[in-house]
């Protein structure tokens, strides 16, 4: 369960991409030249080296918790993050597949999100980015770049991600210490909570 959550590439990419090209998504089509809105694309017209350092930092922080916990996750190599295909370019196309931050991305066209209200903020961070930050407290994880992910996505769409994400006690897991979370994520042994 948990090694299947760390490895869904959607917060890594969709979150930071989208927070940080929150400009050129409002901005396509309106102001930027003659542009199709229905065009735009964060991996087209976003992605760029500083937008993926934030990516890999973030990577960085879930591949911490999952040490910490003791869960799987899958594995790039920093250099996979630098292009417009990112980390799904190996993940979808295989090893070597990039599109290169020089050149356009046409595959990746009308892929959007074209709002600030899409579900690669409203869905990817009160689930994703929220339920890490979770395991960050409770592990004694710190989890900034992920917690910046939170606060600047819940400003900008006026819902505060801290009070309406998923939580620990929503999944049923808050009470458990971590050989309890890995025996249950492992051998399917659940220890209730102790009420008394």
């Amino acid at each position: 369960m948990f090694d299947i959550g760390f490895s869904n590439v959607n917060p890594t990419l969709h979150c930071p991409g989208t927070i940080l090209g929150a400009a050129v998504m409002e901005n396509y089509g309106r102001v930027f030249g003659g542009n199709d809105k229905s065009d735009f694309s964060i991996y087209s017209h976003v992605y760029t080296e500083s937008v993926s350092e934030v990516q890999y930092a973030f990577y960085q922080e879930e591949i911490q918790l999952a040490e910490t916990i003791g869960v799987g996750i899958a594995r790039y190599p920093k250099k996979t993050f630098f292009s417009r295909s990112n980390i799904l370019g190996p993940e979808y196309m295989g090893n070597g597949a990039e599109a290169p931050f020089d050149d356009q991305f046409p595959m990746a066209f009308g892929t959007g999100p074209f709002s600030i209200h899409d579900r690669y903020v409203t869905e990817d961070i009160p689930v994703g980015c929220h339920v890490y930050h979770e395991l960050g407290k409770k592990f004694g994880v710190a989890t900034p770049v992920i917690d910046s992910i939170i606060t600047l996505g819940s400003a900008m769409v006026g819902t505060d991600f801290y009070q309406t994400g998923v939580t620990l006690d929503e999944l049923g897991i808050a009470h458990l210490n971590k050989e309890e979370l890995l025996d249950y994520l492992v051998n399917g042994n659940f220890k209730e909570q102790n009420h008394g």
